[in-house]
């Protein structure tokens, strides 16, 4: 896990991947050949004008220069923070075969499993140029029990987030199924990364696919209005999402937001979607936001162009701050999502018996960061906790706990302990005391660590008064910003027939493409000719829902757009 700046790294030419990935496509080269030369070049990390750039030269296609930061100070705080990775795999051959873009370390934290490439919809943007690729790629039943086969024969052995999608999950004809067996095998984590389409169409669909096992779903939301939405061509955006918001809570389910943020076209709305989700707390879990990746539709943008759509990380946590009330304070209140492994090695050494071990998040700190919000849903407010909490000073004293060796009992006792000395009662909001704050640490623990046949709805409770919401950016990249030291331990891999696969390397690296050229169901023509024709939502065409909208009961956060002050009036 390579940090620090200036830094020497491995990346990618654009253009020498693009060759590489399309003489597979012509049958001039193989996966193999395409395994150990993906087009591989130095590069540089180096602060320089007030930003972070990656730069690298060609010696055919020349020099590229991306944007990493434009906050060196939160880049920096961000590596700081960095605890170290995960255990080296073992096992794993099999699965992590994948030359200089295998992962070395970790189980990673989302196991996406894409059961189809088909899509219900023509976005711009789109990482995987879903609908126009001219074949049709599904997962099958057979490979669908490979799949989850290996993905519990090496280790670390550990939960895992699985998340179907595609294209658009909901289309494969073996959704459900596909649920039922991964819960089957004893992965209770399940979600699905969706449009939201089917669920809005339908509140019996998110029924059955709660009853199957499904615990979550990822939905896609770029704004909270049809104008922030144009550029995804349904013609009742909003009408679909919440529809589909209230099917989805209906059924028993999480709702995470999932927000493709491109510069200039929605950044100036995310202050919007936190104060959406906010408001819609009963519904909502949380909200990721990812910064646009120059793949797929867009992987022979301008270079104009990619420097004026280019979202680093660090502007999200400055963007936030300025559009809302919250006191949200770039450098005080974000960690790298990482941080949370601490709490999942406590997990391991209080439960030291698990028949596998918690959820270890093992992002890169350069790549995905996370702030938690206290929501009070009786005073209609929100406060990042590290305004009353020392997070930092928890965590550290975490880590010097569990390093300890200690019983779980006195280990729970001392975590118990630190939790007290960093709360700060003068700053809390009304009404949250030591009791309360335990209640929500120790929920908190379970939800993200634990795994069991009762996961999904105990996660899923609710408390009376005081909710926990995490905020997340999460940073992919494509063959421009492409960094080979953050690929080792990837967080995120994709189970393909030919392994797991880092989500970057699979869509950035242009693994995606080999593998469904190679491996395609069949053509378009073919797959209509047989199959039919799915409906494609583009243009301005809407979705016709024909259940009505039930009337929904008052907000049950209220988050005013305005500023309003300090969270409560302190006496």
């Amino acid at each position: 896990m390579g940090t620090g700046v200036p830094r020497r790294t491995l990346s990618l030419c654009p253009e020498c991947n693009r060759e590489a990935v399309e003489a597979v496509i012509r049958g001039q080269s193989d996966v193999a050949g395409f395994r150990e030369r993906p087009g591989i070049i130095d590069a540089e990390i180096l602060e320089e004008g007030g930003r972070i750039l990656m730069r690298k030269a060609c010696e055919t296609h020349g020099p590229f220069e991306d944007v990493l930061s434009n906050h060196p100070d939160f880049f920096q705080r961000m590596e700081a923070q960095s605890l170290g990775g995960d255990f080296d795999c073992v096992g794993d051959r099999e699965v992590h075969d994948h030359g200089p873009n295998s992962i070395r370390a970790g189980r990673g934290s989302y196991l996406i499993v894409d059961l189809t490439n088909r899509c219900n919809m023509m976005c711009r943007p789109c990482f995987m140029d879903a609908n126009g690729v001219g074949y049709v790629d599904e997962t099958d039943m057979e490979e669908l029990k490979t799949i989850f086969e290996r993905a519990g024969s090496f280790k670390p052995n550990r939960e895992i987030n699985v998340l179907f999608s595609g294209g658009e999950a909901t289309l494969s004809p073996i959704f459900l199924d596909a649920i039922r067996h991964a819960k089957s095998k004893g992965f209770h984590r399940l979600h699905a990364s969706t449009n939201g389409i089917r669920f809005a169409e339908s509140r019996n669909f998110a029924v059955e696919a709660s009853a199957a096992g499904l615990h979550g779903v990822y939905l896609q939301f770029d704004g909270v209005s049809e104008e922030k939405n144009k550029h995804r061509g349904l013609g009742n955006y909003m009408e679909v999402k919440l529809r589909a918001l209230e099917n989805i809570a209906a059924a028993g389910m999480q709702t995470t937001l999932q927000v493709t943020v491109v510069n200039g076209l929605n950044n100036d709305c995310v202050g919007e979607i936190v104060r959406f989700a906010l408001r819609s707390a009963d519904q909502i879990h949380g909200v990721i936001f990812q910064p646009v990746m120059f793949t797929g539709r867009d992987e022979r943008i301008s270079t104009e162009d990619r420097y004026a759509e280019r979202y680093p990380l660090s502007q999200l946590a400055y963007d936030l701050q300025a559009q809302t009330s919250i006191d949200w304070r770039p450098m005080r209140d974000w960690y790298p999502a990482s941080a949370y492994a601490i709490f999942s090695h406590l997990d391991d050494v209080l439960d030291r018996g698990a028949e596998r071990g918690s959820l270890f998040p093992d992002m890169h700190p350069d790549h995905a960061i996370m702030s938690p919000l206290l929501v009070d849903t009786e005073k209609g407010k929100a406060i990042p906790i590290p305004a009353f909490f020392d997070l930092g000073r928890f965590m550290q004293d975490v880590i010097q706990i569990t390093d300890s060796g200690r019983s779980p009992r006195v280990t729970r006792a001392m975590v118990l302990l630190s939790l007290l000395r960093n709360f700060n009662q003068a700053k809390a909001p009304s009404g949250l005391g030591p009791h309360e704050l335990r209640g929500l640490f120790e929920g908190s623990l379970y939800r993200f660590t634990r795994s069991d046949s009762d996961w999904s709805r105990q996660a899923s409770a609710k408390t009376a008064r005081w909710r926990l919401m995490f905020l997340n950016g999460m940073w992919f990249q494509d063959a421009y910003n492409y960094d080979f030291a953050t690929i080792c331990n990837s967080n995120v891999p994709v189970a393909t027939w030919q392994g797991e696969i880092s989500f970057c390397a699979y869509n950035g690296g242009g693994w995606r493409k080999v593998l469904e050229s190679v491996h395609h169901t069949a053509t378009v023509a073919d797959w209509y000719r047989n199959h039919g024709r799915h409906q494609i939502y583009a243009a301005g065409k809407k979705v016709q829902l024909v259940e009505s909208l039930s009337s929904r009961p008052e907000p049950l956060v209220q988050i005013e757009a305005a500023p309003v002050g300090t969270f409560f009036t302190r006496g």
